[in-house]
């Protein structure tokens, strides 16, 4: 592709990459989640903060490390007309999973409001400011959301209504396959991928409460390897955490580490413990000294 078709077809990928990141700014969940709610919520943060991280990485969204930014704003045009066409396609994609899961809530709500004794009642949805979802998962939805959102170009006025998914086996549906072409979409581009590592190592900072990391590591999907990593190895630096930990009769625990000489105590933490009977608690790092010589 000569460099003119080259730059108008880095310019429709852009485009494309705006308006899937934009379909998360329109999507609700549906009252009948219930105790799914605060999962799925953060799924959907998760998926959103995956495709702005390779947006960024590809010259795409805005950059918030300065040092990043001359290494990735002639990325997209290193790659073949070919990628680029793939890479079209892929977002094409994610677009059509949105479209097709609000063609879906539209029967739905056309269905319920002809037919359900409740009414109105089953259409009601969830505010994520109002709903009750636990400390934790609101601290990492506004997390995600600021991340994700200092990534976004040109954010303004809403262009389109806002849309709501009422089952949550229509929301799983969407998830899979959203997660699965970005995850497309990174093996694509392997050379933007040490970028997104960089982008990785500064979003898991963004929680310092292991227990977020924990929570964070158990809704991010299975596509988004680069991120799963860090926050492994992120969780490794910070030690142990436990919670509720019962110890009883005569049970004998132990957090902490075994460490040989010359290896750097860590921290750990034990959120509340309960210990009764004859049980034994060590919390704690045992360190050793260098063995003598024989």
């Amino acid at each position: 592709m000569e460099a003119a078709g080259l730059a108008v077809g880095v310019a429709g990928l852009a485009g494309l990459f705006s308006a899937c990141v934009e379909c998360f700014d329109y999507i609700q969940l549906g009252r009948q989640f219930g105790q799914d709610y605060g999962k799925c919520l953060l799924k959907l943060d998760a998926a959103r903060l995956q495709l702005s991280r390779w947006g960024v990485a590809m010259g795409l969204g805005t950059v918030e490390n300065a040092g990043l930014q001359h290494k990735q704003q002639h990325l997209a045009f290193n790659n073949s007309s070919q990628e680029i066409r793939l890479a079209q396609n892929l977002l094409m994609q994610i677009l059509d999973s949105f479209e097709e899961a609000e063609r879906m809530s539209a029967k739905y709500r056309g269905y319920v409001s002809s037919n359900s004794v409740n009414g109105s009642a089953d259409l009601i949805v969830s505010n994520p400011n109002t709903t009750p979802i636990g400390a934790e998962y609101r601290r990492m939805h506004l997390t995600l959301l600021e991340l994700a959102g200092q990534r976004q170009k040109d954010v303004g006025i809403r262009k389109k209504a806002m849309w709501a998914l009422y089952e949550k086996k229509k929301f799983d549906r969407l998830i899979d396959d959203v997660t699965d072409f970005i995850g497309q979409l990174v093996s694509l581009f392997p050379a933007a991928q040490e970028e997104q590592r960089v982008l990785c190592k500064m979003e898991v900072l963004k929680f310092p409460q292991r227990q977020d990391l924990a929570l964070l590591n158990d809704i991010v999907p299975g596509d988004d390897q680069i991120l799963s990593g860090e926050i492994t190895r992120e969780m490794a630096s910070r030690g142990h955490f436990c919670a509720n930990l019962v110890a009883s009769e005569n049970s004998q625990v132990w957090v902490g580490d075994d460490n040989v000489s010359g290896t750097n105590s860590r921290g750990h933490v034990c959120n509340v413990l309960n210990a009764s009977g004859n049980s034994v608690v060590h919390l704690g790092n045992f360190n050793r000294g260098l063995r003598p010589r024989r």
